[in-house]
């Protein structure tokens, strides 16, 4: 066969289309969209998603542009979106995904540990963050949770996981009572440096940069 022939042969595509996982005619009618620029990670999403009965068809991109095209012509049900470079930005960042599919769940991932003062940061539209601190019977979870327009739970509800000492757990109630170092170093008969460190431990352990972010988690962690 010549070239010419060949070339009357090639169904005419206008995007080169990144790898794609599927579909199969036995699998479930779920759309699937992954936005991450490493390429591990990416397909390691892709392959998760498409373990799941349910999904059908999973497209991956590594940047933007090329996931706002699949989104216009492909229509996926749901998006998982690395927003680890995006910063402050993160609105910015999705506003032309959005855009390009209004009704499409956006679950955004992140490659930085978890930090549950992240989470009220999420921008309006996306139902959660997925970590590396997630396992993957969580990530599936939050992608059916997102699929049924559900919030995520809230990762400061997850109390095992900061492990707060006896006297950490002191201080923090103490924090959100707005007292100061010297303050709470009386109530607990320590010295200010002793509360310093407690305090730079707790913050260490939730996750947060001052004793502000750190009395917004103390309601959940003492619930």
């Amino acid at each position: 066969m010549g070239s010419s022939a060949r070339r009357a042969s090639t169904p005419n595509v206008s995007l080169p289309l990144p790898l794609e996982l599927g579909p199969e005619p036995s699998r479930g009618g779920v759309q699937a969209l992954v936005l991450e620029q490493h390429a591990a990670t990416r397909i390691g999403f892709g392959l998760l998603l498409r373990s799941q009965p349910w999904v059908g068809r999973c497209l991956l991109s590594r940047d933007r542009s090329e996931a706002v095209l699949l989104t216009e012509r492909a229509k996926p049900d749901i998006a998982i979106v690395d927003v680890t470079d995006a910063g402050a930005f993160i609105s910015a960042y999705i506003a032309p995904l959005r855009q390009a599919r209004p009704v499409m769940s956006l679950l955004l991932s992140t490659r930085e540990r978890d930090s549950p003062a992240r989470t009220p940061l999420l921008p309006a539209g996306a139902a959660g963050l997925i970590t590396p601190d997630h396992s993957v019977e969580e990530v599936v979870d939050a992608i059916k949770l997102a699929l049924a327009e559900q919030p995520l739970p809230d990762p400061s509800h997850r109390q095992d996981r900061f492990e707060l000492s006896a006297r950490e757990h002191d201080v923090l109630m103490l924090l959100t009572t707005g007292a100061t170092n010297r303050e709470i170093a009386a109530t607990l008969h320590v010295s200010s440096e002793t509360v310093k460190k407690h305090a730079a431990a707790l913050y260490r352990k939730l996750g947060v940069r001052n004793r502000t972010e750190a009395a917004q988690l103390a309601p959940e962690i003492s619930a």
